[in-house]
């Protein structure tokens, strides 16, 4: 008697866990166990499993050896579905189920696991909105960040799942503490064959009890089935603060070695001029100085933040090859000169960001050059991974590097000094007015590492925004605790794919960008750096032919969709090159002649209309039109 009068007198507290039990009591009769298995040809401590179904997380489904044979194994609940997924092995090493024959293109040159649970054929077949029909076992909802998010600004984002094309109306119902209860219509977010996804935000200040309601033609029905809800508990529902000033701003992508040379005084010894075929080691004296003094050209094209590649002292002309991480490179400039850039792009409302590169550092850094000098009596000996004593490199290295490339030892970011020395740059250039910093080659680098990352930069700014190099899926990195956005590589490809080569239907390339949309809560794909090129790809008009119409309609497209569209500098011009080195031309600021002027009317064009109309900064979208036959898409 005394635990109801206490449910109903404390219904803020008890009501709230007793509807989250009957609710993960309801998921679990929609799911079904699925068994996996796997013994690793490597010593292994420990092993995961990570897919689609978990966030690609590399922690949250451990599997286990009791009995010290060898073979791990767990169990989970999944529903019905097709899912991707890979055993990591000592919480780094990503391996494919020798025993499972299908996969699919994981994004990082190799394949994930693909796993069928249940029938999934019943959800590929074509479905008609109004017929009166529900396929009720694709109705989805999960309290994931990817279903439910807390913005941190007083609104919680949630989503439901259906099969595409099925539904005429999703409906979220909410019953508050107090108060009546309210059935508000929910707006078409995106879809992906053969799924689509409905979203709205709501008030987010006390929990809430909610359910949804999905119908078609006459028919209604309620998700979860029964007398169960899903409670909104503030203190349980996934967390994602990004920061607003990212959110639809024009990014813009600079190599600075060959962006423009505001000071030949400070060229490097045996540079080329400018405009010469690029080299991998050849220097034509880019710097920050003539950044400084394109400033004006970057408004005109109503840029909002500048993407930096690596600024820092080092050997090479990319920089990726640290030598001091608190040190503008003397190539580009100074501390004044940096201080300089700072207060000309703020008086524009321009914010820069740093690209940061904590995996390795440069062989000819002092910190390294130590090492090589003293062995293993050096004080940064246990910063890196070296096999055995002298050091031989960077030719023929018995150290761990980057990719096997000498010149890029590895360090070890689990030692405190490595990681002191790095969050104290971190820090360092945030206080100088960095607005935020682009990680280099983010999977390299452990997650717990992100998290610490992370919690670092938003000590000193609050504000303070980060974007994660990463080529496929960036689920595992966006969870609210590591990046707020990635590059999103996944949105290239598909721009690549229906633009530049005409390779896939308007459908397929809708379908494409809108699992991407669902993979990801809205406050982040608001931010989202969606680009169609960078320092790592070959050019888009060189893989488009030389057809500037294609590389035009790209442009238009990635300047209206949702996120923080990224251009490349020099593709609003129509710059051509191959593979690195030949994309890190010189931008031709004395060879106007060569630009396609049409092209640059087109991106000032569009991109003040996305400065006025805040529906092509933040808005949703929905096809009008399409017809594969024709090619044509109108959104």
């Amino acid at each position: 008697m005394a635990y109801f009068l206490d449910v109903r007198t404390m219904r803020g507290v008890f009501m709230k866990k007793l509807f989250f039990i009957l609710t993960i009591f309801v998921i679990a009769v929609l799911a079904r166990p699925v068994a996996f298995e796997f013994t690793p040809n490597i010593t292994a401590e420990s092993v995961n499993l990570a897919g689609s179904f978990n966030g690609w997380s590399t922690e949250a489904t451990p599997m286990s050896d009791d009995d010290g044979d060898g073979r791990w194994t767990v169990t989970i609940d999944l529903p019905d579905g097709e899912y991707q997924y890979k055993f990591v092995v000592n919480g780094n090493v990503w391996i494919q189920d020798p025993n499972n024959p299908k996969g699919a293109p994981d994004g990082f040159g190799g394949s994930n696991s693909v796993i069928v649970v249940g029938d999934w054929e019943r959800f590929l077949g074509e479905a008609h909105r109004g017929d009166g029909e529900i396929l009720f076992e694709a109705i989805w909802h999960e309290q994931k960040v990817n279903y439910i998010c807390d913005d941190s600004r007083g609104k919680a984002w949630i989503r439901l799942r259906a099969k595409k094309g099925d539904i005429e109306a999703a409906h979220l119902v909410i019953r508050p503490e107090s108060g009546e209860i309210q059935s508000l219509p929910m707006r078409y977010l995106s879809a992906s064959h053969p799924f689509e996804w409905f979203e709205l935000d709501v008030p987010f200040e006390k929990a809430f009890d909610y359910h949804f309601s999905v119908s078609d033609g006459d028919i209604v029905r309620k998700y979860p089935p029964d007398n169960t809800d899903f409670s909104a508990i503030p203190e349980e529902i996934p967390l994602f603060d990004v920061p607003e000033w990212p959110q639809g701003r024009l990014f813009y992508q600079i190599f600075p070695e060959r962006f423009a040379d505001g000071d030949p005084s400070n060229n490097p010894e045996g540079s080329v001029p400018w405009g010469s075929k690029p080299e991998i080691d050849n220097f034509m004296g880019g710097d920050l100085a003539g950044v400084i003094h394109r400033l004006p050209y970057l408004d005109s094209l109503g840029v909002g933040a500048i993407y930096f590649n690596p600024i820092f002292h080092a050997g090479s002309n990319h920089k990726y090859d640290t030598w001091d991480y608190f040190k503008i490179d003397p190539a580009f400039g100074d501390d004044a000169v940096f201080d300089r850039l700072i207060e000309e792009a703020e008086s524009r409302d321009i914010r820069i960001v740093l690209d940061g590169v904590f995996n390795h550092i440069g062989y000819g850094s002092p910190i390294f050059q130590d090492v090589v000098e003293k062995g293993a009596e050096s004080e940064f000996a246990d910063w890196f991974f070296v096999r055995e004593y002298p050091v031989r490199g960077p030719e023929n290295p018995n150290y761990e590097s980057w990719w096997g490339f000498g010149s890029l030892p590895k360090m070890n970011t689990d030692r405190p000094g490595v990681r002191e020395h790095l969050f104290g740059a971190i820090r360092y250039w945030l206080k100088r007015g960095s607005a935020g910093w682009r990680l280099d080659v983010a999977p390299d680098v452990p997650h717990h590492f992100w998290r610490d990352f992370r919690d670092t930069i938003r000590t000193v700014d609050n504000e303070a925004f980060s974007i994660g190099e990463i080529w496929g899926d960036g689920t595992p990195w966006l969870g609210g605790d590591q990046f707020d956005v990635v590059m999103n590589y996944r949105f290239r490809d598909a721009m690549i794919e229906f633009f530049a080569k005409s390779n896939i239907t308007p459908t397929e390339f809708l379908d494409r960008l809108g699992g991407v949309i669902a993979s990801h809560p809205t406050v982040v794909n608001e931010a989202m750096m969606n680009l169609i090129g960078s320092h790592d790809t070959p050019r888009f008009l060189t893989i488009a032919g030389g057809e500037s119409w294609r590389l035009n309609l790209a442009m238009v497209w990635s300047l209206i969709w949702p996120g923080a569209p990224c251009i490349y500098y020099g593709d609003e011009i129509g710059m051509t090159g191959g593979a690195d080195p030949d994309c890190r031309k010189a931008f031709p600021w004395h060879e106007q002649d060569t630009w396609d002027t049409e092209l640059l009317s087109t991106v000032r064009y569009i991109s003040s209309l996305r400065e006025r109309n805040s529906c092509l900064r933040h808005g949703t979208f929905r096809p009008l039109l399409l017809d594969d036959a024709s090619k044509t898409l109108i959104i």
